[in-house]
């Protein structure tokens, strides 16, 4: 496929250079290094100050940033860390209003961005590009199979039932390997697979019962989709809906019991060339669908699988998210600072622009890795990474390999971060397996505690005809 490169990126860069220029801004990162290259890009055009405010140090390099502030919030798993840090900053304590005041005492500064949260205000800073409510509702999982009707997209069976009636729902829409259950939003958002369950036999049923009766009020059963975990993202802009390229989500199975294990994802996978077809037809429907009902514009995906029988789309996720930063970091298109200038009015985009110009250079460049969360503290270390045949082995962090490892704080105790090098991964194959050797590698250098795990089959449209 040939794609040409309409958009002007470095007159783009320079339109947003100029409207952060002189400015102070506020950061609200869970983890205050997920922000480096953000702040990067605002000291590069001349911010006037930036304050970070974050729940943890986090992973990696910390930004060149004014002022820190951390509010030390946890939990016990990634969404109750996420939670608590939201709630931190929603309702802030005496000692972050007082930074924030340090920081910024003209009150002259603006947060750049509310991330997960709703907020339209922090300690009276206007939130920029503050997203309506309404898209944020589109999160529900147990909503979106009518958006996919709407939109003419081909889905799997569901039924939305009362927790209490998800078991014999089951029966009904089960598939030879289960069925997978999802809840409704009514603890709030919540994503990385922690409000879902695969359900195989009866003990699994009464497991998962117990635990969606403290956490949800309905539940969305579908059959077991088979294949490999994957996204297809797009981006609404004014006059249309530019879409990139798929996406594999690394979500690892626990052999011991049914259990998933997101751990981010990455762009080396390739799916049949059809399925790629239907995975950006169905971006293209849905992002008019969101354009035209609810006004959306900015980033969004579509997670889902690549079953036997081609793409079946799961859930839909509106908003950027690693997806969008895979293929835009390649391209050098600040899709962040776009987006939100987007809905503030202040910056226009052409849909078909954007798209040839990330679609170009994603198609041949491709990045990734994995990114697993633990619930125990562990000591930062870093290891440089190779892949010899079946394993994974330490190197030098600073000689040649394959990519890097690290470990570090979070707010629900540890992470992993593993960055591939994209010149020494070969494209096309699933890259989860590598992501199990990495994981294999971590428990030998760092005692870290996971089940043991397996990758899903690549069966990607094998039953279809083409």
């Amino acid at each position: 496929m040939a794609y040409d490169r309409h958009m002007d990126v470095e007159a783009i860069k320079t339109q947003i250079a100029e409207f952060h220029r002189g400015k102070k801004w506020i950061l609200l990162p869970t983890a205050a290094a997920a922000a480096t290259p953000l702040v990067e890009q605002l000291n590069e055009w001349g911010a006037a100050g930036i304050m970070i405010i974050a729940a943890v140090e986090g992973v990696g390099d910390l930004p060149n940033a004014d002022r820190f502030h951390y509010t030390r919030t946890s939990g016990d798993t990634v969404m109750g860390g996420i939670r608590a840090y939201l709630r931190s900053v929603e309702h802030p304590s005496a000692l972050l209003l007082g930074s924030v005041e340090v920081f910024d005492p003209d009150q002259e500064a603006a947060v750049l961005g509310g991330g997960f949260s709703r907020l339209d205000t922090l300690a009276g800073r206007p939130v920029y590009g503050a997203r309506p409510e309404a898209w944020g509702a589109l999160e529900d999982k147990t909503t979106v199979d009518r958006l996919w009707d709407d939109a003419g997209v081909r889905r799997a069976p569901s039924v939305v039932v009362p927790v209490a009636e998800a078991a014999a729902a089951s029966i009904a829409v089960g598939s030879q390997a289960g069925t997978v259950w999802v809840a409704d939003n009514a603890e709030g958002w919540h994503g990385g697979g922690e409000y879902v369950r695969w359900i195989q036999n009866a003990g699994d049923a009464a497991s998962a019962l117990e635990w969606f009766s403290g956490h949800a009020e309905t539940v969305r059963v579908m059959p077991f989709l088979d294949g490999i975990p994957c996204s297809i993202h797009g981006f609404a802009t004014r006059d249309g809906v530019a879409v990139f390229l798929p996406v594999e989500m690394i979500i690892l199975r626990n052999t011991e019991r049914s259990e998933f294990i997101y751990a981010q994802a990455a762009s080396f996978w390739n799916p049949p060339d059809f399925v790629r077809d239907q995975m950006r037809g169905a971006a293209r429907s849905v992002g008019a669908l969101l354009s035209e009902r609810y006004g959306y514009v900015g980033g969004f995906g579509i997670d889902g699988v690549c079953t036997v029988d081609g793409f079946l789309p799961t859930e839909l996720n509106p908003r950027l998210s690693v997806g969008h930063n895979l293929h835009s970091r390649e391209a050098d298109v600040p899709l962040e600072s776009i987006e939100l200038m987007l809905i503030e009015g202040d910056l226009d985009v052409d849909a078909h622009n954007l798209e040839d110009t990330i679609v170009s250079v994603a198609a041949e460049n491709r990045r990734g890795g994995m990114l697993t969360p633990l619930t125990t503290a562990h000591e930062p270390a870093k290891t440089g990474i190779r892949f010899e045949e079946d394993q994974a082995v330490a190197v030098d962090a600073d000689g040649e390999s394959d990519g890097t490892m690290e470990i570090g704080s979070a707010a629900m105790g540890s992470i992993i971060i593993l960055r591939l090098e994209p010149g020494r991964m070969r494209i096309g194959p699933s890259i989860a397996p590598k992501a199990i050797q990495a994981i294999d590698l971590a428990r030998e250098l760092w005692g870290i505690k996971m089940p043991p795990l397996e990758a899903a089959p690549d069966v990607c449209g094998r039953s279809v005809d083409q």
